[in-house]
């Protein structure tokens, strides 16, 4: 087995982001490691990891490939909180705290958060980069939305996805 991937990686070696990549796959394993173990310990079928809607999370997104997000991000959680106590995934919308504002963000302002912080404000839930990831992707909680954000990303996503 050695050999093949010695045989197969040898020509992608000097490769712009190799190094990135390969520590991202190594770091894949100990994620599809941790999800394993999440399965594991689900009890009448509930997952040991409940996150609620409209919570803030830090989320591990990965590597991309062209323009995806990338890397470590807060998201938002979109999907339904009884959904989230008994799938192994979530829907989440990432958060980015650049200035430009394109009409597929949603504009965070310190007046949207119903707990915790950002790092930065204004920031924007860039609803047009919604994903669906494994739980183990989420790092920590931090905050909460308000409900009135919640209805205002919610309009953005019908609008993004072209749903009246």
């Amino acid at each position: 087995m050695l050999n093949y991937v010695i045989k197969n990686v040898t020509k992608y070696i000097n490769r712009n982001n190799f190094k990135k990549l390969f520590d991202w796959f190594i770091y894949k394993f100990d994620l599809n490691d941790k999800s394993e173990q999440f399965e594991k310990n689900k009890k009448n079928n509930l997952h040991p990891i409940r996150p609620r809607k409209g919570e803030i999370y830090l989320i591990e997104f990965g590597q991309n490939v062209g323009k995806e997000l990338c890397n470590t991000h807060m998201g938002i959680i979109m999907q339904d909180s009884y959904k989230n106590s008994v799938s192994s995934t979530v829907i989440v919308i990432p958060i980015s705290s650049s200035n430009r504002l394109c009409d597929t963000h949603e504009k965070i302002l310190e007046t949207d958060l119903e707990e915790g912080k950002l790092n930065k404000l204004p920031s924007k839930a860039k609803a047009e980069q919604i994903s669906c990831i494994d739980k183990s992707r989420l790092i920590y909680k931090i905050g909460k939305m308000t409900p009135e954000f919640m209805i205002r990303l919610e309009k953005r996503l019908l609008k993004n996805l072209d749903i009246a």
